[in-house]
């Protein structure tokens, strides 16, 4: 939270407009862990898919004091102090940030997908404009014309990303969050307002124009849309071929911005070797410039980022990581005015579990409880404050299990003393049982608030963290939420590599299904074949093979964004620790997902010979066995798949194979069958609608092929062709 101050130059321009590999490819040992960055966010892809009834709202101009932590939402921007919604509000990418929540500008747009014109090279990526801001006129407690005079500043707090906790002076590679923003990326706030002048945006509408003769590069086409406008074509193009042509202008509003500050890449790791407690640094800047005292002033963020692909496949991703909190806009501030009063939860609150972010509610015991909970708590004022603590627990929404209450305790200023200790606070016991029924499952709300005694505290928004602590039917560690991707990679030409992770039952019980996250990646190049598998417990390692399921390919639930969930043909009966993950003998990266903030090591396993090895990238796998019952994971019923029995015929084949569905009275309501290559690339998919189906394969090479099918975008069963 170093201050930095800031005095605005007058210049003018007019404007129309995941964690990276640590070790060198193709250099790596005999066999190792890697993580990448995400090629999309699932959270922001998922509100992207939402109808907003606010995207038609015509909001008023804001009024001072202009106040934002991101700490009241996850996904897009406030719409009523924002304008765009490219920044990402979350709290899973940074490191100890003033308060709970920080918008992140990436390498993603506003529906969570790497830029279509990203590249290595520095690009323009994310945007955060605020609304119009008026500051012209105060209008609290009486209204008044504001005037340069009345010390007007602008503040914020940012990070760069690819942080780590630090253990001692050591800052572990393996343990870091997110991607570090390189020197030739950058971070820029600019200042600007609308003139009120329409103009051309430098961009056009297009429409499609079918070519009726063959074209050579360098050949002109006459354009038919707009007058005196042509075409030099740079490639074959041959009749019938349909391109784009520009057809009409777009105009727009004329915006003036001023560049006022900017940042070059960095590393957290420089800032806190000079000091230990500068997770963030404050800027603050004054508006001392007339042409800013008007009623659509407005601030916005870019950033500049840069793809690291190494030329793996798959390997593009999301990068170059900027967080932002507690922007202040407002009059009769100073240079000095860095400390808000403000008391706030740093960092979300945890589950009540001791080893579990979710389990089910039929193997569920009191021992599985925690001792205490973990709260990261701060005070960002300059003074001591008096604070008060407490909890309360809700089983479904309305059955009170515990109210928590402490004493009160000063809580010293974050600077120099750092996050508040005190334990009653910061670390409150778990002295409670859960009442116990014979239900299916159970949801318990556990509230946390934290606040200054009296009326001091001047936002209270970030004084409350919920945790929503799920009983269903699977085991979870991880929180839901991918920061990375994780795969595992070995220099043999065919490895056997496996990942396993490991959980514990209280009594014996049924293994249904295995969910997993697969991450989309570039060209989804992660779609190779692996072999389900759940192994028992020798001596805390992976044993003997219980159950295995070959041929199943990553996929991923594209209507919801969630797990995908792979049935078990027919389930097995398993007792005391087991272990669910995948074999692979391939290179090709799985990309599972993978959760940075919860720390799974000593639960999972991975190898690439005949010794399992015990991880050392921090988090956890996001694997889930489905345990007991079937219904869903949110408590909503799963549909009852019908089995298909199937044969494959000839198999091999030379050049066709027939599909034969055996079930009687079988219901083809939207069956559909995928068929890839064993490189995991689609060659085609067709609707299933008769008892016998020709599949030809005549124009593809010998080889193994695997047809998958699928039921509403659930996977029933996947089998191998060979082709002679």
């Amino acid at each position: 939270m170093l201050i930095n101050c800031y005095k605005i130059m007058r210049k003018f321009t007019i404007s129309i407009t995941l964690l990276f590999l640590f070790f060198t490819l193709p250099h790596f040992a005999v066999g190792q862990e890697v993580l990448t960055g995400l090629k999309q966010n699932s959270q922001l892809v998922k509100k992207s898919k939402i109808v907003n009834k606010k995207d038609n709202i015509v909001y008023e101009a804001v009024k001072l004091p202009f106040v934002e932590d991101f700490s009241t939402s996850i996904g897009y921007p406030n719409p009523e102090l924002f304008m765009d919604k490219q920044g990402f509000v979350n709290n899973s990418y940074p490191l100890n940030p003033p308060t709970l929540g920080v918008v992140t500008l990436d390498a993603l747009d506003a529906f969570g997908k790497v830029y279509t014109h990203a590249s290595s090279e520095s690009f323009t990526a994310d945007t955060l404009t605020s609304r119009p801001i008026r500051l012209d006129s105060l209008f609290y407690p009486t209204k008044r014309v504001i005037r340069v005079q009345d010390s007007i500043y602008f503040s914020f707090y940012y990070q760069p990303g690819g942080g780590t906790f630090p253990d001692g002076d050591n800052f572990y590679e393996w343990e870091r969050i997110g991607d570090q923003p390189e020197t030739e990326d950058s971070l820029v706030l600019e200042f600007g307002y609308e003139t009120g002048d329409t103009i051309f945006l430098n961009q056009f509408t297009y429409g499609d124009y079918i070519l009726d003769t063959a074209y050579a590069p360098g050949d002109t086409i006459i354009n038919p849309f707009m007058p005196n406008s042509f075409y030099i074509v740079e490639n074959y193009l041959d009749s019938g071929y349909v391109i784009q042509l520009p057809m009409d202008s777009i105009f727009g509003p004329e915006a003036i911005w001023n560049h006022v500050w900017s940042t070059p890449g960095v590393s957290l790791d420089s800032w806190l070797a000079e000091d230990s407690l500068r997770y963030f640094k404050e800027v603050l800047i004054p508006i001392t410039d007339y042409q800013y005292l008007r009623n659509n002033f407005q601030f916005r963020f870019r950033n500049y980022a840069s793809l690291e692909d190494n030329g793996v496949i798959g390997w593009a991703s999301n990068v170059d990581q900027w967080h932002i909190d507690y922007i202040q806009l407002n009059v009769n501030r100073t240079c000095t005015d860095s400390f808000p009063n403000d008391v706030a939860f740093v960092m979300p609150s945890q589950s009540m579990l001791k080893k579990y972010q979710a389990m089910p509610w039929s193997q569920f015991e009191q021992s599985e409880l925690a001792t205490h909970f973990e709260n990261k708590l701060s005070n960002l004022s300059n003074a001591i404050k008096n604070t008060n603590y407490t909890y309360s627990v809700y089983k479904n929404g309305n059955i009170s299990v515990e109210n928590y209450t402490s004493n009160n305790e000063n809580a010293n200023p974050y600077y120099p003393t750092g996050l508040h200790r005190y334990a009653a606070h910061s670390s409150p016991a778990i002295n409670f049982n859960l009442p116990m029924d014979v239900a299916d499952s159970a949801v318990f709300t556990i509230t946390h608030i934290f606040q200054e005694e009296g009326a001091g505290d001047s936002r209270k928004q970030n004084d409350t963290s919920v945790f929503v602590q799920k009983f269903y039917n699977y085991y979870a560690y991880d929180d839901g939420v991918a920061e990375n991707g994780y795969s595992i990679l070995s220099n043999y030409p065919n490895p056997e590599i496996a990942l396993a992770v490991r959980f514990t039952l209280n009594n014996p019980d049924t293994l249904r299904a295995v969910r997993m996250w697969f991450n989309h990646v570039l060209n989804e190049g992660n779609e190779a074949p692996f072999t389900l598998t759940v192994w028992n417990d020798n001596q805390n390692k992976p044993g003997t093979v219980l159950y295995s399921q070959p041929a199943q390919l990553p996929a991923h639930e594209d209507e919801f964004l969630d797990f995908v969930t792979y049935y078990l043909e027919e389930p097995i009966a398993i007792t005391g620790s087991f272990y669910v993950g995948f074999q692979q003998n391939h290179n090709i990266q799985l990309n599972i997902g993978f959760d940075c903030n919860n720390d799974g090591r000593q639960h999972f396993m991975y190898k690439t010979t005949n010794t399992w090895k015990e991880p050392f990238l921090k988090g956890t796998p996001m694997i889930r066995p489905v345990i007991g019952k079937y219904f869903a994971p949110d408590n909503v019923a799963i549909a009852k798949y019908e089995k298909i029995n199937f044969t494959l015929y000839p198999n091999p084949t030379t050049n066709f194979v027939n599909l034969r569905v055996e079930n009687d009275n079988f219901s083809f309501s939207d069956i559909n069958y995928r068929l890839f290559d064993v490189f995991g690339k689609l060659i085609k998919t067709e609707k299933i609608a008769d008892i016998d189906t020709k599949i030809d394969l005549s124009p593809l090479p010998a080889g193994f092929y695997f047809i998958q099918l699928s039921q509403s975008q659930q996977i029933i069963t996947t089998a191998k062709i060979i082709k002679q």
